[in-house]
């Protein structure tokens, strides 16, 4: 009875996601302040971490916007005072921890408020998160899933679809759609690629559902499959990455999803645009016309982010032709951490990811690359198929970015080697620095 109560409870909050795509963004914004107003109080009598955050800069509630932000370092430091569950985070990070070790992901922790799902981040910006979130809003979350990721909504609920996802963790949120017209099956990564390849194309999905780094390994590896939509998610989404899928699979599109919760989803014409009917967004201008994001979600209560700053850069993009109010993402450009510090002409510069990534993709017959700072003034390229030609190409593409970035190329030095086999699981991030300034002596 349960799921029944379950699967219609989704329904619901599916069907009424169609009355929360603002046309107007005068609206749009009226609705957004219409949830703050009683989320944020609910939240400040329930999260001692957040009712502190208030008294500490000396504001009000409805002076929520002026709110200093945090980030994931403090989100975890303070996450016992931040929940409202009562958790502690030893606890959700043992369940968590189990789950992955057992591939087991069923277990949830029991709270006073009712059983709440359990997960971690795999830590793309180096910081990895927990994350918790309740039936309720577990409920919510897969309805508004279905209703922009499901084809042909909600006609497409009259036929049987076939998901297939391939997650380094089943979280068990896609599985709260799941009825008899909806049939789940979760690929765990951890599995060698063959099997993965030859059991999806027996599967034979109508949604594909995963990182775009293995779909495309799947595609190398043999798998065939015509599914209607392929979802990209846990990875930014590159253009040779959606060509390649185009053409082996169909049509892509992304979801825009972290530990901080659903934040960008795809519109009828195949957009990215930000989760703002439930999340609102402020924004910091990091140069370059990148943006950081500062989010306020306006519905999550078990974990709240209010003013929570991502480690992403996000370039936006001027409105879109589908006539939706919520801000359109041009390009989710990377994390915060994989900016790389190297020195310029003038200083020490920032050399954005883009920048690499378009130097690489320029690289005839390159089929896969990492770019790696590992020190102040030191990259290494890894690179696949590493031949004399695409050596010699990628340092050439490489030192061109780093110029047009403002980096001092005679200072910086650039070694190549061939890439390693990638490890099971692990999300791909192709512009990494793994030197931290300043834990490693100064530049001479």
């Amino acid at each position: 009875m349960s799921e029944v109560l379950d699967r219609l409870t989704v329904l619901k909050h599916a069907l009424g996601e169609g009355g929360l795509m603002f046309r107007n963004r005068a609206t749009l914004e009226k609705h957004q302040g219409r949830l703050a107003t009683g989320h944020l109080r609910w939240v400040a009598a329930h999260s001692p971490f957040t009712a502190q955050r208030f008294l500490d800069a000396g504001l009000g509630l409805s002076q929520w916007r002026e709110l200093p932000p945090v980030g994931k370092a403090e989100m975890m430091a303070h996450f016992d005072q931040l929940n409202t569950a009562g958790l502690h985070l030893k606890d959700v990070l043992e369940i968590a921890r189990r789950a992955e070790d057992t591939r087991d992901f069923t277990p949830t922790l029991p709270t006073p408020r009712g059983p709440v799902t359990v997960g971690l981040s795999s830590g793309t910006s180096g910081n990895a998160g927990a994350f918790v979130v309740s039936r309720a809003e577990r409920l919510q979350w897969a309805g508004v899933v279905l209703r922009h990721l499901l084809p042909a909504f909600p006609l497409g609920l009259l036929k049987r679809q076939r998901v297939a996802f391939l997650l380094r963790a089943d979280g068990g949120l896609y599985r709260s759609v799941g009825s008899g017209r909806l049939d789940f099956n979760f690929l765990d990564l951890l599995r060698p690629l063959d099997e993965l390849a030859a059991d999806l194309s027996a599967y034979g999905p109508t949604l594909l559902i995963g990182p775009p780094s293995v779909l495309r390994a799947l595609l190398d590896a043999g798998a065939t499959a015509q599914p209607e939509r392929v979802v990209s998610v846990a990875e930014v989404l590159e253009d040779d990455d959606r060509a390649a899928l185009e053409r082996g699979f169909g049509p892509v599109v992304q979801v825009y999803q972290a530990t901080e919760g659903l934040l960008g989803l795809p519109c009828r014409h195949g957009n990215l645009h930000l989760n703002e009917a439930h999340v609102h967004f402020d924004f910091e201008a990091v140069g370059d016309g990148h943006q950081r994001p500062i989010l306020t979600d306006l519905r999550r209560t078990t974990q709240p982010m209010v003013r929570h700053r991502l480690d992403d850069l996000l370039v936006l993009a001027d409105g879109c032709s589908c006539g939706l109010a919520s801000r359109r993402v041009l390009r989710v450009a990377g994390r915060q951490d994989d900016a790389l510090d190297l020195p310029g002409t003038l200083g020490r510069v920032k050399i954005w990811p883009d920048f690499l990534r378009g130097a690489m993709n320029r690289v005839p017959g390159l089929r896969e690359y990492r770019v790696e700072q590992t020190g102040p003034a030191e990259l290494r390229l890894l690179i696949q198929p590493l031949t004399p030609e695409t050596r010699q190409e990628a340092c050439a593409q490489v030192r061109r970015a780093l110029e047009r970035g403002g980096g001092d190329v005679a200072r910086i030095q650039v070694t190549v080697q061939p890439l390693p086999a990638p490890s099971p699981g692990v999300k791909c991030r192709r512009v990494r620095r793994l030197w931290l300034c300043g834990e490693m002596g100064e530049l001479p």
